[in-house]
């Protein structure tokens, strides 16, 4: 059995250790120590990463009470000096003592159960046994967890026996046997079995905040940050609105109104612009087929862009033509003709397209594709004439 020392301090992150073994295993080592301050991957939250003897720890785990720490070199000293990557312990903690905050949350003002947690290093999440939660719900629970956190109440933990433990008043139930290490928040907010790291008093959390929720197979999955997580992500949005109000001549009240109202101007520009598309399509076509005395119409436009081709194929696709349309602006063609033709587009596309360097398919009447650099759609077309 190796002596956690993270469980007599969750803030240890430096200790001399004794070697118990060392163990060859896919071109790595993995060194039992017989205590260590690292703490394996378990119960949701991610193992701590470091070094020993200054060589890098790879992974933590543990398998019947033996906790295993994977290097690529082998430590060639009895006592090795064991440093955890303190930043990352930190994260850990506050994150997963803020998860427990939250499930109590949740627990205590609507009697919803955390049925799965997930601590990642770009996100947090819980998933809880309730599919109709609402934005009131999500913010009185916010200022709940933000409250137990104020409190700055003590954390403290111990095992009990099974029986014991279920003599508690527990948020949720225990699967696991034997002694069951109890994490307990102030003097009743919250009791949970639990093998993580956590704060010493609420406080140390420093905030939780809610970034949003969606429904997840019939439960709610929400994502949250607490401590420097949350204070990086406000500091990275309190920039953004900075730049915005900075832009856009306005208070960060008002940043909605003119977003708004800008969103508005761009939906009726694109009307107009759709309809001065349409007109220029309609007069190019009746110039296309009045100058055209081949069953082909081959077109290449250098200032119109794929939204031309689509209104000027509009206008020619039931004629009796082979069309071949591209905008060198965005490197984008379109083949098409009206099926009295004995070929299939996407096929064509299909075999030779990749050949040219470029990407995309079609039917049996019209494909598209798009290219890379100017000069591949220019190839692509005189094969396409070739070929033809």
């Amino acid at each position: 059995m190796t002596e956690k020392l993270f469980y007599k301090n969750s803030y240890i992150c430096e200790a001399e250790c004794e070697v118990e073994d060392i163990i060859e295993k896919n071109d790595k080592y993995e060194v039992i120590l017989k205590s260590t301050p690292f703490y394996p991957e378990g119960g949701g939250q991610p193992c701590d990463l470091g070094t020993i003897d200054d060589i890098k720890v790879d992974y933590v785990y543990e398998e019947e009470d033996i906790i295993y720490h994977v290097v690529k070199e082998k430590p060639e000293g009895r006592l090795v000096m064991c440093k955890v990557d303190y930043d990352r312990r930190l994260d850990h903690i506050q994150q997963h003592s803020g998860e427990h905050l939250l499930s109590a949350a949740f627990f205590k003002l609507f009697k919803i159960v955390n049925a799965g947690f997930h601590l990642g290093e770009d996100y947090v999440t819980i998933d809880m046994l309730f599919k109709d939660m609402t934005e009131d719900m999500i913010r009185e629970i916010e200022n709940e967890v933000n409250k137990y956190i104020y409190r700055n109440e003590p954390v403290s933990t111990y095992f009990l026996t099974k029986e014991e433990a279920l003599e508690l008043p527990l948020r949720k139930g225990i699967k696991a046997e034997g002694k069951i290490r109890i994490v307990q928040m102030g003097e009743a907010t919250d009791f949970s079995a639990c093998c993580g790291t956590h704060v010493v008093r609420t406080g140390e959390v420093g905030v939780v905040k809610i970034i949003k929720y969606e429904n997840y197979k019939g439960m709610t999955r929400v994502y949250f940050k607490c401590g420097l997580r949350a204070l990086k992500d406000y500091q990275e949005k309190h920039d953004c609105i900075t730049d915005l109000t900075r832009n856009l001549s306005v208070e960060a009240t008002g940043i909605n109104n003119v977003i708004k109202n800008q969103r508005n101007e761009i939906v009726e520009l694109k009307r107009k612009l759709s309809a001065l598309y349409s007109n220029l399509a309609t007069r190019e076509a009746e110039k296309l087929l009045s100058n055209n005395e081949s069953r082909f119409i081959i077109a290449q436009y250098k200032e119109e862009g794929f939204e031309f081709l689509e209104k000027l194929h509009d206008q020619l696709k039931d004629t009796n033509h082979i069309l071949i349309l591209g905008s060198l602006k965005d490197k984008k063609l379109i083949l098409a003709h009206n099926g009295s033709f004995d070929f299939k587009c996407g096929n064509l596309f299909k075999e030779k397209l990749k050949e040219f360097g470029g990407k995309g398919g079609g039917n049996d009447k019209r494909a598209q594709a798009s290219f890379e650099v100017e000069a591949s759609i220019k190839n692509f077309i005189e094969y396409l004439r070739e070929v033809l």
